[in-house]
């Protein structure tokens, strides 16, 4: 057996050391450096970070806010949409009684096209029609609340019909306002064209 080892251990000697140094550079270029998936992981780690110091320091109020925001303003298009060539369509939004979450129904009459229910602690809602004041200045001449809902109503071409709070209702001249907590950056305002933007109206 030691016969057979040392033929071995002198060839492994005998090799140019510019051939043993190649191997010792291509094992470590190996080694540095990350894959794809390794990145791909460390994103997704950063983005759940992310989202979780967020949320805490934004606190659950002003989630609630965007949340209410974005989506008023998306049933809204939506709802300018749908109406554009077909029968009336109305958008609600309605507060639960308790005020803990708010329901959003686009809707032709009875049939309902599109809803959507979102929580709102802690959240005000006021609104108004033909008033373009910033929401900060005035907050709404009017509380949303279930016995008294938003309604904008949408005419053939997508433009605000009778619209406003449930007993305060009117044609739109300049603008309906939606104001969340008297806060600027979440007001959403309706065109009389229909077309919802967040914040202040710029007429």
């Amino acid at each position: 057996m030691w016969l057979h080892l040392t033929p071995l251990r002198h060839s492994l000697a005998a090799q140019p050391r510019a051939d043993r140094q190649r191997l010792t550079r291509v094992a470590r270029g190996k080694s540095q450096g990350v894959t794809l998936i390794e990145l791909v992981l460390v994103i997704f780690l950063f983005g759940v970070i992310g989202v979780t110091a967020l949320s805490r320091i934004l606190g659950d109020s002003t989630f609630d806010q965007i949340v209410v925001r974005d989506q008023f303003v998306a049933m809204a298009r939506f709802a300018q949409n749908a109406r554009l060539g077909r029968a009336p369509i109305t958008l609600t939004l309605r507060p639960s009684a308790s005020g803990d979450q708010i329901t959003l129904t686009a809707a032709h009459g009875s049939e309902t096209l599109s809803t959507a229910t979102v929580d709102s602690a802690n959240v005000t809602l006021r609104a108004d029609i033909n008033e373009t004041a910033s929401c900060s200045v005035t907050d709404g001449a009017n509380v949303v609340s279930n016995a008294t809902p938003l309604v904008l109503s949408y005419n053939p071409l997508g433009d605000l019909g009778v619209s406003g709070v449930t007993g305060s209702t009117g044609t739109v001249t300049s603008a309906a306002r939606l104001c969340v907590n008297a806060n600027q950056a979440m007001s959403v305002c309706v065109a009389p064209s229909g077309y919802a933007t967040v914040g202040d109206c710029d007429v």
